[in-house]
């Protein structure tokens, strides 16, 4: 078939060549993974135009502007070094990617229930004197949600200082029908959702969502961890969904570290609303006693580097006895999955566990070739079998671990907001080691299936699985 240089299509043929050549020189730019960039390749290839589209609303990494978003500042408070080789090398690693050194003195304590946690959240919320800033992915108004919104306009009205960021597309049916949360701005609180649709589309940044997890009360008591505001995370018994809540983590921290957590939330805020809240102010006193050592790392596209990614990766390595990881969707950066696969060769005992059936079909599809390799080459694989596990944990050689918004996938690392952090308490470790036995207790040994035709998907799904 030819073209006539007077007919149409072979104009919209030269165009559409113009635009991947474009779209593949902005790739190169961003420096994508070759994993990454064969992926979209594909997509501009077998998709005329089209591709090209997508890649504008869904491909961006890293903002295009400096300017709307400044890369986030960390310096450091209360530093204290990691009493292991492990926690050092990590340490190093990430200060050197401008991320602010371990904090001690925190006192770290680990909600044991979803009750447990809607308790504590919502007791944090009444004991707030000055400053009450939420930060979520989720925010539901059903009766969890309600409940939690009536109590932050009851401290609006009390002089409370309530800021509330909530992410469109995380909340967007809240996004839609936004006046539902007008009596928190009667009442003198704020709220603002993070990158509107139609703001983010003009602007190609519908990708860059933020899923990061802050309520901070006072800039002294920090709740963090995987789980967003609505029923299906926490609440009390009697509005427990009929399928049940999902498995998820929540952290109550005090100490250092929250100074960190109040620096992120008031960069997110200015950036979404351009209202400059008071700076955070370091600790007066720091502690004298050791307390839980840690290291809060943000990452996204307002991070110059890939500090979470590298520093995953580096401890993957390091491991020289376990690794432990705890995620709802197992969809590795080539590189992560590569250390796995060494680490096993090396005689590391690498254990995944990850729900039986999430909430999205195709990163069950998409995660079942990674977990076929992994388990084929020694891997421990457990599919947990009670209500959706959602929480995101990694421990390495039982001496550091992570916990916070992040999921073991090219999203997580690469492209959302997220914010984590790195612990290296011994007490703690210990407490989660005994979390990961009951997960464990209620998992079941993963089987691959013989279906050609399920393999055949699952083979198919990892072609496009660096761009869900």
């Amino acid at each position: 078939m030819t073209f006539s240089i007077n007919q149409p299509l072979f104009w919209l043929y030269l165009f559409n060549i113009f635009l991947v050549i474009a779209t593949i020189i902005h790739m190169l730019y961003q420096r994508r993974s070759p994993q990454n960039l064969m992926a979209w390749l594909l997509t501009l290839l077998l998709l005329p135009i089209f591709g090209v589209i997508l890649y504008v609303l869904f491909g961006s990494r890293k903002f295009f502007n400096k300017r709307n978003k400044p890369a986030i500042s960390m310096r450091s408070v209360s530093v204290a070094e990691p009493d292991n080789e492990l926690a050092f090398q990590l340490d190093r690693l990430l200060q050197s990617n401008h991320i602010a050194g371990t904090t001690n003195g925190n006192q770290v304590s680990l909600c044991h229930t979803d009750v447990e946690a809607y308790s504590i959240l919502m007791e944090a919320i009444e004991n707030a004197q000055h400053s009450i800033h939420i930060q979520t992915y989720i925010f539901e108004l059903d009766k969890t949600g309600h409940t939690i919104l009536e109590a932050l306009i009851r401290k609006a009205q009390q002089g409370v200082q309530v800021r509330l960021l909530i992410d469109a597309i995380g909340s967007f049916a809240l996004y839609r029908n936004s006046k539902r949360l007008r009596r928190l701005t009667e009442a003198g609180g704020r709220y603002a959702f993070f990158q509107p649709i139609l703001h983010s589309l003009f602007k190609s940044q519908l990708n860059l969502r933020n899923h990061r997890k802050i309520y901070l009360f006072d800039q002294s008591v920090l709740l963090t961890g995987g789980m967003n505001l609505s029923n299906d995370y926490l609440g009390t018994p009697d509005t427990t969904p009929k399928e049940g809540r999902w498995i998820d983590l929540m952290f109550k921290i005090e100490g250092p570290t929250t100074f960190h957590y109040q620096n992120i939330f008031n960069e997110d805020w200015f950036y979404t609303t351009n209202e400059r809240l008071p700076s955070p102010q370091p600790p007066d006193n720091l502690p004298t006693t050791p307390g839980e050592i840690m290291q809060a790392v943000p990452s996204g596209p307002d991070i110059n580097s890939d500090a979470l990614f590298e520093t995953l990766l580096h401890s993957i390595y390091l491991a020289k006895e376990s690794i432990h990881i705890v995620t709802p969707y197992f969809i590795p950066d080539s590189a992560i999955m590569h250390a796995l696969l060494i680490a096993i060769k090396r005689g590391v005992k690498v254990t995944l566990i990850t729900p039986d059936t999430s909430d999205h079909l195709i990163f069950d599809l998409g995660r079942s070739s990674y977990m076929r390799e992994l388990g084929e080459m020694g891997g421990q694989l457990f599919y947990y079998q009670d209500n959706m596990l959602h929480a995101k944990f990694i421990m390495i050689d039982h001496k550091t671990m992570l916990i916070g918004s992040a999921n073991l996938d090219y999203r997580s690392l690469f492209i959302n907001h997220e914010m984590v952090n790195f612990i290296y308490s011994e007490p703690l470790i210990e407490q989660m080691s005994e979390w990961l036995e009951k997960l464990l207790a209620n998992s079941i040994p993963y089987q691959p299936s013989d279906n050609r035709i399920r393999r055949l998907l699952e083979n198919l799904t990892r072609i496009v699985a660096p761009i869900l």
